[in-house]
């Protein structure tokens, strides 16, 4: 008989509770990779806008507004498709760890994609909910 022989009792178990623990947040933080890519676009888009109404300053109104017009609409374009090839990627990602068997991470991403859903909506809502001109 080996010295070198590892008893199975003598190996300190891991806690479970830990190890989903870590997972779950690992999961949470992949969820909110598409939502800070579209602030981080969204702000781009209007720090661009800002730079776009400078450089024509003394120009007519209407052709300040379509430089403005202009850089805010493929700004937000680009920001749509990088949100969208964001999700796509992440629920790739959350495929495969499905696959795996990584469940309390697959499930953290997934609840953490429908809060990111309800983020981007709720100004849709606010606006159809709330009146802008309430009746006297």
């Amino acid at each position: 008989m080996s010295t070198h022989s590892i008893d199975e009792a003598t190996v300190p178990a891991q806690e479970p509770s830990s190890q989903s623990r870590g997972s779950a947040i690992r999961g949470v933080l992949v969820g909110l990779v598409p939502l800070g890519l579209l602030a981080g676009f969204v702000a781009l888009a209007l720090v661009l806008t800002a730079l776009a109404r400078q450089l024509v300053p003394n120009m007519d109104f209407s052709v300040q507004q379509q430089a403005v017009l202009v850089t805010q609409i493929a700004g937000l374009i680009v920001a749509v498709a990088v949100f969208a090839v964001a999700i796509w990627r992440v629920l790739q990602r959350v495929a495969v760890w499905q696959q795996v068997g990584k469940r309390v991470q697959a499930s953290a991403t997934l609840w953490t994609l429908g809060v990111t859903a309800l983020i981007v909506v709720m100004p849709v809502l606010l606006a159809v909910l709330l009146p802008q001109h309430p009746f006297p």
